[in-house]
């Protein structure tokens, strides 16, 4: 294992964020409108860019109103000495969401983690519109905005020798991590679709569950730079 490069890979809705804060927003300022198009997006009928772009025609927004809504969301308890973990032994903590970096850098910079690694789609607000851009090519997945599956194969590409990529996550828009960790840690929605799939997963409740069975597993040892 010490020759292991180790790597942890987080969702951020649901995961470190204890809700999901971008369906809170999008149920907010829809009135309850995107709700219609869930099924759909489970169902694999609607990809999580054309959901998104959906949600945004339909939730008219201005920046402040948005700031003042997520301002309600914290964090998992578990996730700060979590991080400070990952950090004494030089463990690669990366953010992947397939949510927005307008929502998701706010409540980083609020926590004091600006400063970890995130790839995660783009938003914006111009007047009371909210703008979607995707900055990230998925090369095959059709189902994703960042394809999370694909950010951990670029990973890999870009690390030379072992790596062992853990995936922490909560929902259907982990589904194609699923294939690509070699340590998957799974709860509500994503524990139902790895259970559906005989997947191997960790339940976990919480950071510091992960902690707790990393520890266990012999995954928090002093990474080589």
């Amino acid at each position: 294992m010490i020759d292991t490069q180790v790597a942890v890979f987080c969702d951020f809705d649901g995961t470190i964020a204890r809700r999901d804060v971008g369906y809170s927003i999008f149920h907010h300022f829809s009135n309850s409108r995107n709700d219609e198009l869930l099924p759909d997006w489970k169902a694999g009928r609607l990809s999580s860019r054309d959901c998104l772009l959906k949600e945004a025609e339909m939730s008219p927004m201005t920046e402040e109103e948005l700031f003042s809504f997520i301002d309600q969301f914290e964090f998992d308890s578990g996730f700060a000495p979590f991080v400070e973990k990952c950090q004494v032994v030089s463990i690669d903590l990366i953010i992947v969401s397939d949510g927005l970096d307008l929502y998701i850098d706010y409540l980083l910079k609020r926590e004091g983690f600006e400063h970890l690694k995130l790839i995660v789609n783009h938003g914006y607000i111009d007047g009371n519109r909210l703008i979607i851009e995707f900055p990230h090519h998925n090369q095959i997945c059709r189902k994703c905005g960042s394809c999370k599956g694909e950010r951990i194969q670029e990973y890999r590409q870009q690390h030379e020798g072992n790596t062992n990529i853990i995936f922490v996550g909560d929902g259907y828009s982990d589904a194609c991590a699923t294939t690509e960790a070699d340590v998957l840690f799974a709860k509500k929605d994503l524990e139902r679709y790895c259970r559906m799939r005989n997947i191997k997963y960790q339940l976990y409740d919480d950071f510091f569950d992960v902690a707790e069975q990393m520890d266990s597993m012999g995954l928090f040892v002093k990474q080589k730079l």
